[in-house]
Order: structure tokens, then sequence, then C-alpha cells
């Protein structure tokens, strides 16, 4: 790899952790809300936590807004090293292809998983917000349809479910997480597309390492979608 793949890689990671910033939950609950959603409930600027405490309305504009910075991420991240080259004389091998040339087949997946780590790491880490964000489950979400759909459909079969049957959100989180490689595995036969899909699954554990440990001793919190509560302004401002 030459400097100008590094340069593009960087430039790269850097614009996908400060899209991956744009924590919509905060912003939203801001915003709209005229609040801070983590200054309730587990203190987490998330889909649920967002549910939990302002409008159904607020928390699928999270998590809509969560997947979509992540394939603004992605989409963005493919035109410029599309279009860049990786020489000096800008008329050889444009970035994309140096890339392509070492991985091959595996070359998409790759730079969607190394734009998506970075903005799930913004996402959790937000610059804008104190470093303080979500769990990146939304975003990881977003960025594995953009992967693969046919796995990404698959989680999401088995987060519902879990769901239905516990009512824990973060237990269906985790199993997804953990479900992440081994389904990578399964569909593209790629140890190292594996290897990167595992520390996604390192990442969202370290973020729900307090979920764990209140689901081992029973004081993890579970989901209602009957009722949320209501925020003052939220009502008149979505409507």
């Amino acid at each position: 790899m030459n400097y100008f793949v590094l340069l593009f890689a960087f430039l790269t990671a850097l614009l996908s952790y400060i899209l991956g910033s744009f924590n919509f939950g905060v912003i939203l609950s801001k915003k709209i809300a005229r609040d801070d959603v983590r200054n309730h409930g587990s203190g987490n600027a998330g889909t649920t936590n967002m549910l939990r405490n302002y409008e159904k309305k607020l928390a699928f504009l999270t998590i809509f807004g969560d997947m979509l910075k992540v394939a603004a991420a992605i989409a963005l991240t493919f035109i410029i090293i599309k279009n860049s080259f990786a020489d000096y004389n800008f008329k050889n091998q444009t970035v994309y292809e140096l890339i392509n040339s070492y991985f091959g087949a595996g070359t998409d997946i790759m730079i969607k998983s190394f734009s998506g780590f970075f903005c799930v790491l913004g996402h959790i880490f937000p610059c804008f917000f104190k470093f303080k964000g979500g769990k990146g489950v939304a975003t990881s979400g977003g960025m594995v349809f953009i992967i693969d759909w046919r796995i990404a459909l698959i989680l999401l079969a088995v987060f519902i479910i879990i769901v239905a049957l516990t009512k824990y959100v973060s237990l269906g989180s985790i199993i997804m997480a953990i479900l992440y490689p081994v389904l990578i595995f399964a569909f593209h036969k790629s140890f190292i597309i594996t290897i990167i899909a595992v520390v996604f699954t390192v990442i969202i554990l370290i973020a729900h390492r307090e979920n764990i440990k209140k689901l081992i001793n029973g004081s993890e919190s579970k989901i209602s979608f009957s009722h949320s509560k209501k925020v003052s302004n939220c009502n008149s401002k979505l409507q």
C-alpha cells in the first residue's frame, strides 16, 4: 500500500467518524423535546432510551437517522476512493483499484466495514456531544444491511423474536452482535472479513457491558411499547 492509500484511509475514516458523531438521539431530544435523552433512563443516546422517555415518533426518527448516516458515510467513502488516484501522476490506478488488487472479491465488504467501523465509533463516542453517545446497534444494523441484506434480515428476525419473548432489547442486540461474524463467515467464507466482523462484535459487547451485568443479576429493564413518557413541546413540534 502506498502513502496515497493511507492518506485516503485516514480521510475516509475521519469523514465516517464525523458523520457518526451526528447522534440523532441527542439532536432530536435537544431540538424537539428541549431536553437531553442522556439525562434520563439508561443515559444512553439510542433508540431504546428515546422510546422509554419520549414519543414513538422520536424513537423512529432516531433509528432512521442513525442508520441513514452510516449509509451516507459508506456512499461518500466509495465516491472518494473511486474518483481518487493512487499515485502522484494521477493517471494510473484509482485508490479503489489498488485496494481491489490486494483483496479482490472481498474489497467492497472491507471498505463498507472500514467506513462503518468509524461511523459506529463516532456514534458511540461523538465528538460533538462530549464523546457520550449511543451503543451503536442501529448504526451497525444499517451497515449490515448495506453489506449483505440476507444477513441483516436474519439478524433482524432473531432480534424481533428475542425481544418479543423476553422484552429485553439489550439481549436481542447482544445476540445479534454475537451472530454477526458467524453469519459473515457462513455466507462469505473469508477469514479477514470475519475478523473485522468480530471487531464489531467486541465493540457492541463493550458498549453493552453494563446491560450484560444487569442481565446476569436480573436488574435489566424491559421494554414496553404500550406507552412512553410524554415530554412537553414534543407533540406540537412533531405534528
